[in-house]
């Protein structure tokens, strides 16, 4: 089974301020620690982790840190063929994360926005599924119209575009996978979108997956980690690990509920971590699901 990943790689500082941020105030903090993040790097090492063997990034880094990059995303069991090394600074990001695990994320592009169209793999269209993240919209157009009605299809480009736009592009099973407040900001796009999926998002509220076409809705709560004895350190990352996890185990099992659960149990596991790639390992992961998943509720209404 092949997997491509086409998002974002980044070079993560996480600093732990000492109270919640608001505006006009001045905060304690220190490093906490640094490393490779970034959606791409995220979803790609979640799917990796939780048992896809097969797992390609598309994605742009800068010369100033190719190696090092290259080196641990290899050894994460992710193929960096299609990994483009443009001259110029990587991406990094600065991750504020408060005494409660809440981040705040600024972001420092750099060459990721320097892929094109002309760098989409010519054999994406042969992989089992693709993950489209927050890759400039002229690229994730170029990968939909790629794509075939024998692919599957998992769409999480943040607050980069609106995903609802290229849903009616898409030739085989299409999920849409916005966080709360992105499909708010869509949600006259969403209301008329019966090709795809979409599942929102909601970290402590949980998820919601929306069957536009037999206008169903499927909820599931969150993980109650705190209520489990276990600690959050920081929510950053939580997403790109639902997405990671969720697309995995769905090419494998085609069954869109085990896929929540196990997202939802791999996204609340990541919570306790640092580091926003950390998610767990799928021996971890099948651990958790076996003793956690009678704490997660599952409802289904119509809409």
């Amino acid at each position: 089974m092949r997997l491509y990943v086409a998002g974002r790689i980044n070079y993560d500082t996480v600093i732990l301020v000492d109270r919640p941020l608001e505006r006009g105030r001045k905060y304690v903090g220190k490093v906490l620690v640094e490393g490779f993040g970034g959606t791409g790097t995220n979803i790609a090492i979640a799917a990796a982790r939780t048992g896809a063997r097969d797992v390609h990034l598309f994605a742009a880094i800068g010369d100033d840190l190719a190696e090092k990059a290259l080196a641990f995303l290899k050894s994460e069991g992710v193929n960096t063929e299609h990994v483009m090394i443009f001259r110029g600074s990587s991406g990094k990001a600065l991750i504020l994360v408060d005494n409660l695990g809440e981040p705040v994320v600024v972001t420092l592009p750099g060459v990721n926005n320097l892929l094109t169209p002309e760098h989409v793999p010519r054999d994406i269209g042969e992989a089992d599924g693709v993950i489209v993240a927050n890759v400039p919209l002229s690229v994730a157009k170029s990968i939909t119209m790629q794509t075939t009605s024998s692919q599957a299809i998992f769409m999480d480009p943040g607050a980069l575009w609106n995903p609802f736009e290229l849903a009616e592009e898409v030739k085989g099973e299409c999920f849409l996978l916005p966080n709360k407040r992105e499909f708010d900001h869509h949600k006259n796009s969403a209301s008329i979108t019966d090709r795809c999926i979409t599942i929102v998002k909601m970290g402590s509220q949980g998820s919601a997956a929306h069957i536009h076409s037999r206008r169903r809705i499927i909820t599931m709560s969150s993980l109650p980690i705190e209520k489990l004895g276990m600690k959050i350190v920081s929510t950053s990352g939580c997403g790109d690990v639902f997405t990671g996890v969720f697309a995995e185990i769905y090419l494998e099992s085609k069954s869109l509920e085990k896929a929540l659960i196990y997202a939802t149990i791999a996204a609340g596991l990541k919570t306790t971590k640092t580091l926003s790639y950390d998610s767990p390992k799928r021996a971890e992961l099948e651990e958790a699901v076996e003793k956690y998943s009678k704490y997660l509720s599952i409802n289904e209404t119509s809409f």
